[in-house]
C-alpha cells in the first residue's frame, strides 16, 4: 500500500518537470528555430537553456524565503486584494496553457492515430481523463510518470539513434549568418518554453525536501535541452532549414520515415506518437491541477469538485476556440510574449526584494 500524505519524492518532481517541459518544446520548437535562426538555432537552445537557469536562481531566492505555501506568501507581502489578482492572472495562464496543450494534443491524435476523429470529442475525453487525474491528487500523478518516465524516453533515444543514420552534416551550415535580431527572436522562443519551470513555486507544499527544488529544476531544464538539441540537429541534418520550418510537427514526421531493423513496427508514427501524447497531457493535466487548485483557494472551496467543473468547462471552451478561429495561435504567442513573459519574470524579482526587505527589517527590529 501507497501512502497518500499528497507529498512527492524529488526524483518525482523532476521527472514531471521533465515531461511538463519537453513534450511541448520538443514538437514545436525545432520548426521555430528553423524559421528564427536556421541552423544557429543550436546556440538559441545554449542560450535559452542560460537564461531558464538564471530565472531559476532567482525562484530560488524565493523560495528560500517563502513561508508556507506560493498564496499564502503573497498574501503577506501584498494583502489580500493584490494576491488575489495575482492569482486570478495565474489562474488565466493557466488555463490558456492547458486549453493549448489540449489543441496541440487533439490535433496530434487526429494527425497520426484517428484522422476521422471529432475534434470535440477527442478534447473532451482526453479532459474528463485529466479531470480524474486531479482528482486523484498530485501524488498519483506523480507515481504514474515516475514509472512511464523510462518507457518514453528510451524508444526516444532509441529512435533518435536510428534517425541520426540520415543526418547530413552539410546541412548544420551555414552557421552564425542568422543575424542578432533573429538569434534573439529564437533565444526569446527557447526561454518561452522553458517557463512552466516557475511551477516549483507552486510546488514547495507538496515536496518532501523544498530546499532541493531548483536542484531539480536546473536538472530538468539541462536535460530537456540536450533532447532537444539532438532532436534540432536531427531534425535539420535529415530536412535541412526550409523544410524542418515548413512541418507543423517535424519530430513526428521524422519519426513516420524512420524504419526498425527487420521491419517491426510498421506504423511507427502511430507507435511514437504515444510519447508526445503522454508528454502533453503531463503538461495539460499540470496546467488542470494548479488552475482547479487556484479556484479552490480563491473560493474557499473544500470538499466539493464544482472548481473542478468549472475549469473543465472553460478549458473545453479555450480549446474550441484554439481550434475555430485561426489567429488563436498568434494571439496565444502575443500573449506569451507582451504579457506572461514579463509578469512571471518581473513578479519573483519583486517577492525576492520584498522578502529580503521584509527580513531585514525583521532582523533590524530583534536588534533593536
Amino acid at each position: 500500500m501507497f501512502s497518500n500524505n499528497q507529498k512527492i519524492s524529488l526524483r518525482q518532481i523532476r521527472r514531471l518537470l521533465i515531461l511538463d517541459l519537453f513534450g511541448l518544446s520538443s514538437l514545436l520548437l525545432p520548426g521555430l528555430l528553423a524559421e528564427s535562426a536556421g541552423p544557429d538555432g543550436i546556440f538559441c537552445i545554449a542560450a535559452g537553456m542560460t537564461l531558464a537557469v538564471g530565472y531559476i536562481w532567482i525562484l530560488g531566492k524565493v523560495l528560500a524565503r517563502m513561508r508556507g505555501d506560493y498564496y499564502s506568501c503573497m498574501k503577506t507581502l501584498f494583502g489580500s486584494i493584490i494576491s488575489d489578482l495575482l492569482m486570478v492572472f495565474y489562474l488565466f495562464f493557466f488555463l490558456l496553457l492547458a486549453a493549448f496543450v489540449v489543441y496541440q494534443l487533439t490535433g496530434l491524435v487526429r494527425a497520426w492515430l484517428l484522422p476521422q476523429g471529432s475534434y470535440g470529442w477527442i478534447s473532451f475525453l482526453v479532459l474528463i481523463l485529466a479531470a480524474y487525474a486531479t482528482m486523484r491528487g498530485i501524488e498519483g500523478r506523480a507515481r504514474i510518470y515516475e514509472i512511464l518516465f523510462w518507457f518514453l524516453l528510451i524508444p526516444l533515444i532509441l529512435m533518435m539513434l536510428l534517425a541520426a543514420r540520415g543526418v547530413n552534416p552539410d546541412y548544420w551550415t551555414p552557421v552564425c549568418m542568422s543575424g542578432w535580431q533573429n538569434f534573439g527572436q529564437g533565444t526569446l522562443r527557447v526561454f518561452v518554453f522553458f517557463l512552466p519551470v516557475f511551477f516549483i513555486l507552486f510546488l514547495k507544499p507538496y515536496c518532501t525536501k523544498p530546499q532541493r527544488l531548483c536542484r531539480c529544476a536546473r536538472q530538468a531544464v539541462f536535460l530537456t535541452a540536450i533532447l532537444n538539441g539532438i532532436i534540432f540537429l536531427v531534425l535539420l541534418g535529415n530536412f535541412q532549414t526550409k523544410t524542418t520550418s515548413f512541418l507543423q510537427r517535424p519530430v513526428i514526421t521524422l519519426m513516420s520515415m524512420v524504419k526498425l531493423p527487420g521491419g517491426f513496427f510498421a506504423r511507427m508514427d502511430a507507435f511514437m506518437t504515444a510519447i508526445w501524447f503522454f508528454s502533453l497531457f503531463a503538461l495539460m493535466n499540470t496546467g488542470v491541477y494548479y488552475a482547479s487548485h487556484i479556484v479552490k483557494e480563491l473560493f474557499h472551496e473544500r470538499r466539493t469538485h464544482y472548481g473542478l467543473a468549472a475549469v473543465m468547462a472553460l478549458e473545453f471552451g479555450l480549446s474550441q476556440w484554439f481550434f475555430s478561429y485561426h489567429q488563436a495561435d498568434a494571439v496565444y504567442a502575443w500573449y506569451l510574449k507582451y504579457i506572461a513573459l514579463p509578469v512571471l519574470v518581473l513578479l519573483p524579482l519583486i517577492l525576492w526584494v520584498a522578502l529580503a526587505v521584509k527580513q531585514a527589517v525583521k532582523q533590524g527590529g530583534v536588534k533593536a
